[in-house]
């Protein structure tokens, strides 16, 4: 199915009934990498929501650089797909347009589930992965995207990424020239710099945040960071995945993200500051 939204037709499917929970994908990814997690969860009692974001899989567009219209594009997906405040599982990349859309719009917000963001990276940036993106940006340079695309998922992913399916492989290779454009610097880039914790802390809902306990030290720097921000948020670490979390460890993934659903999660009005904030 299709949702036509300003200049690009976005791809999205949907599992199971009852209470919504919209799965966002991270940078590389698509709708299908969470296949391994979604019928479990529909499974439970949830309408699972997954989209392919603009320029990935069948939502053809160029790379985007302002990330801001990935968070207009989520917000677009709940008001008229979901049509209800949705639980939203934000993967990477996607954890940060998860967070920025319930800064922006806490309205169609019922709970957050931040799966390894890499919220202001640039600012937490770790040898690894200032190393891992140089040789992306140098491969790229030399015509190489899809070497270059294989060294930043080696630095995110560590050994999972070549022992994964070659078909999660596949769809990861498949958006090389996404990759390195998603890591040119812009004010509103990939890493959400312009996200404040401010106004992070103004997030009302239930929130969870999930890592894998084998992740490079840079999403557990943004653990912290976010616990700061968000002092009432449930942290949990999966064990034996890294930052493919959901392909390493798809039954505990599954497990912990239905553990943050049985969440309550009141409707708690936001502070009126942060509507429009993205």
């Amino acid at each position: 199915m299709f949702l036509p939204c300003e200049a690009v037709d976005l791809a999205y499917e949907e599992r199971g009934a009852g209470e919504p929970l919209l799965l966002v994908h991270g940078s590389g990814a698509q709708a299908a990498t969470g296949d391994g997690v979604a019928d479990g969860i529909a499974a439970a009692g949830h309408r699972v929501i997954a989209y392919d974001r603009r320029g990935y899989g069948a939502s053809a567009h160029p790379p985007v650089r302002d990330h801001r219209r990935h968070v207009a594009d989520a917000a677009a997906v709940l008001e008229r797909v979901a049509r209800a405040p949705a639980t939203v599982v934000g993967w990477s990349s996607g954890g940060n347009v998860a967070l920025a859309l319930t800064v922006a719009r806490p309205d169609l917000v019922r709970r957050l589930i931040l799966v390894e963001p890499p919220l202001h990276g640039t600012r937490l940036a770790t040898p690894g992965m200032l190393a891992a993106v140089a040789r992306t940006k140098w491969s790229q340079a030399r015509g190489r995207p899809e070497e270059g695309a294989a060294h930043f998922f080696r630095w995110a992913a560590g050994p999972a990424f070549d022992t994964a399916p070659a078909e999660e492989r596949g769809r990861l290779l498949a958006h090389t020239r996404a990759v390195p454009a998603e890591l040119d610097p812009h004010p509103y880039g990939v890493m959400f710099e312009h996200l404040s914790l401010r106004r992070i802390s103004g997030i009302r809902v239930p929130a969870t945040l999930l890592n894998g306990a084998n992740s490079d030290p840079l999403f557990a720097l943004v653990r912290r960071r976010l616990i700061r921000a968000l002092p009432s948020a449930r942290s949990e670490a999966i064990p034996g995945a890294g930052h493919l979390v959901h392909v390493d460890a798809p039954e505990a993934f599954t497990a912990a993200v239905l553990r943050a659903t049985a969440t309550a999660a009141p409707r708690i009005p936001q502070d009126p500051n942060d509507q429009g904030a993205s």
